[in-house]
């Protein structure tokens, strides 16, 4: 497979080369400060219980890797085991670079690629990330709470470091309140700036990308209370075992007896040095600075908050190293990102509407099925016998890109996963459909076929003799029997070259279509294959001859769903 590589920039390159020299500079003032010697006597005095250190850092990992595990989707077939070297994985280039957080989370999601799609693991891990930012909230909230109460600081110092916690609070309080409610405020912040003409052709695909991505952070958000508190307990002991290792750690070092409460409150003061310096690669210097800072208010002393800080370093980097060795074995880069593993390849997409949704699918069938229960139901049975048959091509994904109305819950009834989901775009069909193109060779396809989703008896082998004929100097559709088409390939374009132009006056809904759509082809210099003509299922007319294909025992085989659906709604249809 072709690699991907994503060669950071120059002046970001230079800020984090400053930003490691100034904490090298920093490190470099407190370790002369503190004493080398003395915190030299520090670590000797830890000796082989700096494994436990390493065995609990583990343990923490471990921890956040089962909560992102909890977010996932049911169905997703990964474990415990799969998802440690994903964590691990992104936690190294967190350390590691200086972008930290816009690196390392992705990593995480890009390590299990060849496992799971992103699609699937990226939502999860943002929901993940977004209740482990609130357990940090509240650790630091505490901490903060409880070191006023112990050494009642100057009401200066007192504020400078309550109104960022404060701000902070709230606005992890409101994005939960905002996952709660599944209110697409991203989405819609977009769209009001395209609406007001912020580069709006721009802003509105970005805002479709970015309401698909919102939607599955909506699904994926636990509601069940059960998985609720697990990951809350999860991410708790992921604290809790923090604090133990503060408590041995200064139990060791310090000639003090220390306190849970002080550790405690030091642990705060490490997540609170970790979220606002979590630019700064490893933390260096910063650590050692604000940890002696912390370990001196509580009356431990410098030295003994720089030993501290110096032995977590090493904890880090014992756990930094089996990141870079799961980064290295999967063939990602520290420098490039190279992936390899990017989704290329073939893929058919079912162009769908939730068969649950709002309004209710096929309402030209009204007058041949008047309940419109039934005709749910009879749609969710096209669209789960056109799936059966995209699945049956071999080496071939299968993706439904489905308009935003309803709940992604509502495919669920024809045994699709929330990774085979895609959302279309605004905009009229054209527009929708140039968007699932666009976005499908965005994620690395080289072949995407579009098909209908009411196609119950399309034959399997004219679905793999279109794919046959995809050519990147063409494209393929499908003559549907009403003067649209039923299908369209398309092939990924040329570096540098976007999606041809075939949607752009084309009578949508009209016996026009077709020919419309061959018309922007020649204008655009694209020939025209056309494949064996086939039928959708729009009125009363495609049923009755529907009615009368499933008589035939060839179409009822292939058929299955709609046969058996047909069957209930329609007594007269004999098999």
């Amino acid at each position: 497979m072709t690699a991907v590589s994503r060669r950071p920039h120059r002046r970001p390159g230079f800020i984090g080369g400053l930003v490691a020299a100034g904490g090298l500079a920093l490190f470099a003032y407190f370790v002369a400060r503190a004493g080398l010697d003395d915190i030299l006597a520090g670590i000797s005095r830890i000796g082989w219980l700096f494994l436990i250190v390493v065995a609990l850092a583990g343990l923490r990992f471990m921890a956040r890797a089962a909560a992102w595990l909890w977010c996932l989707p049911a169905g997703h077939g990964l474990r415990l085991r799969d998802m440690m070297p994903a964590v691990l994985a992104g936690d190294a280039v967190g350390n590691l670079t200086p972008l930290s957080v816009a690196l390392g989370e992705p990593v995480k999601a890009l390590y299990l690629r060849a496992r799971a799609p992103l699609s699937r693991t990226m939502p999860a891990l943002a929901v993940e990330t977004l209740f482990y930012t609130l357990s940090i909230v509240i650790v630091v909230a505490a901490g903060g709470v409880t070191l006023f109460i112990l050494v009642r600081p100057p009401a200066t110092e007192s504020l400078i470091t309550a109104v960022p916690l404060v701000t902070l609070a709230l606005l992890v309080a409101g994005l939960h309140w905002v996952m709660w409610n599944r209110i697409p405020l991203a989405s819609a912040s977009l769209r009001v700036l395209a609406r007001i003409g912020v580069a709006s052709a721009v802003v509105e695909r970005a805002a479709a990308r970015v309401l698909n991505i919102e939607l599955r952070m909506h699904h994926d958000y636990p509601r069940d209370w059960s998985r609720v508190l697990v990951v809350v307990a999860l991410h708790s002991s992921f604290h809790l075992l923090a604090i133990i290792e503060v408590f041995l750690v200064l139990s060791l070092i310090s000639d003090r007896p220390p306190t849970v409460i002080d550790a405690f409150v030091l642990e705060a003061a490490n997540r609170f040095i970790n979220v606002v310096f979590k630019f700064v690669p490893m933390r260096v210097g910063v650590d050692e600075a604000g940890t002696a800072l912390f370990a001196d208010l509580l009356a431990y002393g410098a030295t003994a908050g720089v030993t501290m800080a110096v032995v977590r370093k090493g904890r880090m980097l014992v756990w930094t190293a089996f990141g870079v060795a799961a980064l290295v074995r999967r063939g990602l880069s520290l420098t490039g990102f190279e992936v390899g593993d990017r989704g290329e390849g073939t893929v058919v997409v079912v162009m769908a509407r939730a068969p649950f949704g709002t309004p209710a699918p096929k309402s030209r069938l009204d007058a041949m099925i008047p309940a419109e229960s039934d005709r749910r139901r009879l749609y969710a049975a096209f669209l789960r016998d056109t799936l059966v048959a995209c699945r049956s091509l071999h080496g071939v994904a299968v993706r439904v890109a489905y308009t935003p109305v309803g709940s992604t819950d509502d495919f669920t009834s024809v045994g699709l996963t929330e990774a085979e989901l895609l959302i279309q775009r605004s905009g009229d069909l054209g527009a929708r459909e140039r968007g699932v193109f666009e976005d499908l060779f965005n994620a690395g396809y080289s072949k995407v076929l579009m098909i209908g989703s009411d196609l119950p008896t399309l034959p399997v082998a004219q679905i793999r003799d279109s794919l046959d004929q995809i050519d990147a100097a063409a494209v393929v559709l499908g003559p549907a029997t009403d003067g649209g088409y039923y299908l369209m390939g398309l092939a990924a374009p040329q570096k540098g070259d976007v999606v041809p132009d075939l949607f752009t006056n084309v009578r949508w809904g009209t016996s026009n279509a077709l020919a419309d759509t061959v018309q922007a082809a020649e204008r655009a210099n694209i020939s025209v294959l056309q494949v064996e003509p086939w039928h959708d299922i729009d009125d009363t007319d495609d049923l009755l001859r529907l009615r009368q294909e499933l008589e035939q025992e060839e179409h009822a085989t292939r058929a299955p769903a709609t046969t058996r659906v047909l069957h209930e709604i329609l007594p007269r249809l004999t098999s």
